[in-house]
């Protein structure tokens, strides 16, 4: 392997800087953008102590220095300093030991510009790139879609709790619609036009997150400026904190603070500010296994779980998957501009017998994925991504009837019907005359048969 040309490949096309010294602190390379951001040339860089390249660190201060001594790498570290130009520079750096042979033989540093994160304005508020600010929240009970007994427990819990200010807890594996329930919270209560305001905690470096959700004074560090955090941008509405368990510890108990008195203190300032917010929160593991990993504070584990909801993985309510697999359909056929119109009979038994690890939005995914190869207008297995079709080895599978053996006969044979009759649907583009013509019922059993089986769609023609 030709690791000079690999050098130079990293040096001319990646944009954050490089530092990499060996065990005794001293210099081995460097990147063009180590000199864009930090202010480092060849003559005082290449062969010569980091401390020396930057006189005003020292050993407790230098990132590279404690990576060398602790042998530990430290992730996404706000650090100032003055370069050899006397110019204060602050950056955002994250510093990894390397070993060989089980020695320690130097240190990693890559480091970009920390205003690349703290001076992005938006609205008035500065903000990250990975904020995701949003004015209102898109999705309602309609988009949940689903007649099961889970799924309609969690939504007559929405229409109940939608209007407390308590907190809210919501665990859910990747995929499960998460945020969709937490917008349709939102969108059934009286905070429904304030502002609606989502945040990956995993997504922000630790060392910002703090300053992200409750604001900064002018000159409480360098570049920081008089700007709102996501709690007082959401005033009077929902603040939805996904991945809360990716928090760090610290901050999770001035989270708890303002949980518990509904005032936040912007840093570096000592003035108190009443917020009224609702908060809810997610994780993507079960909570009893974040709390004994230490993810997540018992007490602020408690303070959220007034009120919780747990989303099944679609591998346990599998008899969503033809509504769900049918309202994709409907809804990727005006994104795509395609006219599908349902699915073959082995590709509705491969999706029963898949495990779907990525939930709903893996089973989007993959029929959006089928919709544009395939040349036909039914879907089939050949159209699936070919990831899934080696991961299930298909076969002939058994009809729905046989599948559902654990249910009594009258279960049974409901599914089967609500089967036929959302594929008679779909085929038919939700036209019910031409869908009561190919199952050769009257219209008014139809429409009888929906609404008991609990089978819904956005549009229905009736002519």
């Amino acid at each position: 392997m030709d690791y000079k040309n690999i050098m130079k490949l990293i040096s001319e096309n990646i944009y954050s800087g490089i530092f990499i010294v060996d065990k005794k602190g001293i210099v081995i390379f460097y990147n063009k953008s180590a000199n864009d951001l930090a202010g480092v040339n060849i003559e005082n860089a290449i062969g010569k102590h980091i401390l020396e390249i930057f006189p005003k660190l020292t050993n407790e201060t230098s990132t590279i220095i404690r990576a060398l001594t602790t042998g530990r790498g430290i992730k996404n570290y706000i650090q100032n300093y003055y370069n050899y130009q006397s110019k204060q520079v602050t950056i955002l750096s994250t510093t990894i030991p390397y070993y060989e042979n089980g020695q320690l033989e130097g240190a990693i540093e890559i480091f970009s510009d920390v205003d690349k994160y703290t001076n992005i304005s938006r609205n008035g508020y500065n903000i990250s790139n990975e904020v995701q600010l949003v004015e209102k929240a898109n999705y309602t009970l309609d988009n949940i879609i689903g007649n099961s007994s889970e799924i309609n427990k969690i939504k007559n819990k929405i229409l109940k709790i939608a209007n407390s200010k308590s907190p809210v807890l919501v665990y859910g594996e990747t995929g499960t619609g998460k945020e969709l329930l937490v917008q349709s919270i939102h969108n059934e209560s009286y905070r429904r036009d304030m502002p609606f305001i989502a945040q990956n905690c995993a997504a922000i470096p630790e060392t910002l997150l703090e300053s992200i959700l409750f604001g900064t004074t002018l000159g409480s560090f360098t570049g920081a400026k008089n700007s709102k955090g996501l709690i007082e941008a959401a005033n009077g509405g929902t603040l939805f904190l996904d991945e809360i368990n990716s928090m760090d510890i610290t901050l999770q108990a001035k989270l708890l603070r303002f949980l518990e008195e509904g005032n936040i203190r912007r840093i570096g300032e000592n003035k108190l500010r009443k917020v009224d917010v609702r908060v809810i929160a997610a994780l993507n593991e079960n909570p009893n296994d974040a709390i004994t990993s230490g993810k997540i504070r018992k007490d602020l584990f408690f303070r959220l779980n007034v009120i919780n909801f747990s989303l099944p993985p679609l591998r346990n309510n599998k008899e969503d998957i033809i509504e769900l697999s049918n309202y994709f359909i409907y809804e990727l056929n005006q994104e795509l501009r395609k006219n599908i119109i349902g699915f073959s009979e082995e590709v509705l038994d491969f999706f029963y017998y898949y495990d779907w690890p990525g939930n709903t939005r893996e089973l989007k995914h993959v029929i959006e994925h089928a919709m544009n190869i395939t040349e036909k207008s039914i879907l089939t297995v050949k159209d699936l991504p070919e990831y899934l079709i080696k991961s299930n080895e298909v076969k002939e599978y058994p009809n729905l009837v046989i599948k559902h053996s654990n249910q009594s006969l009258n279960e049974q044979l409901k599914q089967f019907e609500k089967r036929i009759i959302c594929q008679a649907l779909t085929e038919n583009n939700h036209n019910i005359t031409r869908t009561s013509k190919k199952l050769d019922i009257p219209r008014q059993t139809l429409y009888y048969k929906m609404d008991k089986l609990g089978i819904k769609v956005d549009k229905i023609l009736d002519n």
